[in-house]
């Protein structure tokens, strides 16, 4: 059975010293590295536009970007690069010691299971500021495609990608297309693939489970909070497949909906995987799928 935190941030850190070996704990250590990323005040040198810093990343904010940037989202980001990281580290780890134990002495077999970086799909990237932070942030990562169905998110996210260094051009591709089409035209291709919509991401599972591939890691964002947590029981049916029920239980039981509803769409697909997932604040509900497996 999955474990459920809810916790602030503070506790979250005293909890990685206490209890190290919780798997949760382990795979989201990678959060004590981090140096701030709060992001900076706009600034803007003379005859140059305003931008934000945010972790490694830095974003246009003057007129001419009229993509949302929320601020709110931050810790969500953060999250997702240190899961990122833990799961890239552990993956590379695994391919090592079967390296080493011989498993793959056979030369066909080895061509075929050579490591490859792994790719990395943002399907709604608005400014590409996320993206931008994979590419950077992450140590050992692959391709990061940076997916939007807006034009002017598109020519933003690219502008913001010419702004970084070289390594987040060399890296970060974007595209312009609807995410689930997107998603279904390319079925497990995808080693991480990041879901982070405005309000509920019912109706971009089901493409998403088929692109991640196998082994790999579905990390997803809700922030309908209030339908998750019982605010509209006829709604979460709907969109989740469940009724919620309110009482102090409501954010453990709103991420357990959402993961149901995750597994749901990837047994249609004879699809198999482990899950933990995490709820830092009382307007996010974010669940992780990992080691991910479609018949």
């Amino acid at each position: 059975m999955p474990l459920a935190f809810g916790f602030s941030r503070s506790r979250f850190f005293k909890c990685c010293i206490n209890h190290p070996a919780n798997p949760v704990i382990c795979l989201c250590l990678a959060f004590s590295s981090f140096t701030s990323s709060s992001p900076s005040e706009p600034s803007a040198a003379a005859g140059r536009p305003a931008t934000l810093r945010e972790g490694r990343a830095e974003i246009f904010t003057d007129e001419s970007n009229s993509v949302f940037y929320n601020k709110a989202q931050v810790n969500n980001r953060d999250i997702s690069i240190a899961v990122s990281r833990s799961f890239i580290s552990k993956r590379r780890e695994e391919y090592l010691v079967r390296s080493t134990k011989g498993e793959l002495e056979d030369t066909k077999l080895s061509e075929q299971a050579k490591y490859e970086e792994p790719k990395v799909l943002e399907a709604l990237a608005a400014s590409g500021l996320r993206a931008i932070r994979y590419a950077l942030e992450v140590d050992g990562i692959g391709q990061v495609t940076a997916v939007d169905n807006n034009e002017a998110a598109v020519e933003a996210c690219k502008k913001n990608i010419q702004l970084n260094c070289s390594l987040a051009s060399s890296k970060v591709v974007p595209h312009l297309a609807d995410a689930r089409v997107y998603m279904l035209m390319h079925p497990k291709e995808f080693d991480v693939v990041d879901l982070d919509p405005y309000g509920s991401p019912a109706a971009f599972l089901d493409s998403a489970v088929q692109c991640v591939a196998d082994g790999g890691l579905l990390m997803c964002s809700a922030t309908d909070m209030a339908v998750l947590a019982g605010g509209n029981a006829e709604v979460c049916f709907s969109k989740y497949g469940s009724y919620p029920l309110r009482g102090k239980h409501c954010h453990e039981m709103a991420l357990r909906i959402l993961l149901a509803c995750i597994e749901s769409h990837a047994i249609r697909h004879k699809g198999t995987y482990s899950s933990y997932y995490i709820n830092t604040h009382g307007f996010l509900h974010k669940g992780f799928c990992a080691n991910l497996h479609l018949g």
